[in-house]
């Protein structure tokens, strides 16, 4: 299949706040030349299914390749005397592509289980070099992958599994924790895993069914590690996972709950 889409030049509400501290003010801008993104996406997929007994099972693989034509790209000023530095949204020259492959399984070997996953290999790069001399896109992992699993012993008791696995990744940093904070350093991120579980059990009550549930989520605690503090931390130095290990429950009240 093919597929052509547009990207407008814009400013994100984010970029106007979360890279601001006492060491840097950043103001973002657009260049005045600049013109909208455009991309041309590729993908190729085969699928098998098959039903044996009760059991029923599924792949997918997909490969997909997305040409991206005058692609967004930031330009960083030097900061002055104020730590105040300038981002320019530019269009890269020499244009970028984004290709991979995605395999997909699913699985149900019975009635009351399920089992689906799924995993990404892709490459992110500019034509040419950019930002520390480095061609990657930045926080784009080149691997990454999920799971999910479900399985009800009983007709209202529900087990369920989920994971999220996210690759290495480029992660930009300017902060105190380097010798030279103005010129900022290229980072690599560890792997992350994130698994969680959750039990829930539905109880009858006139006509209505009320669900008990708790479950945890990041069991692995697999969450960064070296956030920066300080007033002059790097508040744009965030990766991986959105929260560390939490347990959670709760009570949900409807006429029809899965």
């Amino acid at each position: 299949s093919y597929a052509k889409g547009y990207r407008a030049p814009q400013i994100f509400d984010e970029d106007l706040h979360v890279e601001t501290s006492m060491a840097r003010r950043v103001i973002h801008q657009n260049d005045p030349d600049l013109i909208q993104e455009t991309s041309h996406s590729l993908m190729a997929s085969a699928a098998y299914n098959h039903t044996f007994g009760d059991a029923v099972a599924s792949v997918l693989v997909e490969g997909f390749y997305t040409i991206l034509q005058n692609p967004f790209a930031n330009e960083f000023g030097e900061p002055d005397v104020d730590g105040e530095v300038i981002y320019t949204r530019v269009n890269a020259e020499g244009g970028a592509g984004v290709k991979g492959v995605n395999l997909e399984l699913t699985f149900a070997p019975k009635q009351n289980l399920s089992f689906n996953a799924g995993f990404t290999a892709q490459k992110s790069q500019y034509e040419d070099v950019h930002e520390f001399g480095e061609k990657n896109f930045f926080r784009t992992p080149e691997n990454y992958g999920f799971f999910a699993a479900q399985v009800k012993p009983l007709k209202k008791l529900a087990l369920s599994a989920t994971g999220t696995y996210t690759g290495k990744m480029l992660v930009p940093y300017w902060g105190p924790a380097i010798d030279n904070p103005e010129e900022g350093e290229l980072r690599t991120s560890k792997q992350f895993f994130d698994l969680g579980v959750k039990i829930s059990y539905d109880i009858r009550i006139n006509g209505a069914t009320m669900q008990l549930f708790v479950g945890a989520k990041n069991i692995f605690n697999s969450y960064q590690s070296d956030f920066d503090i300080g007033a002059e931390r790097d508040p744009g130095y965030m990766y991986g996972p959105n929260q560390p290990r939490a347990i959670y429950f709760g009570i949900r009240i409807g006429n029809h709950l899965k």
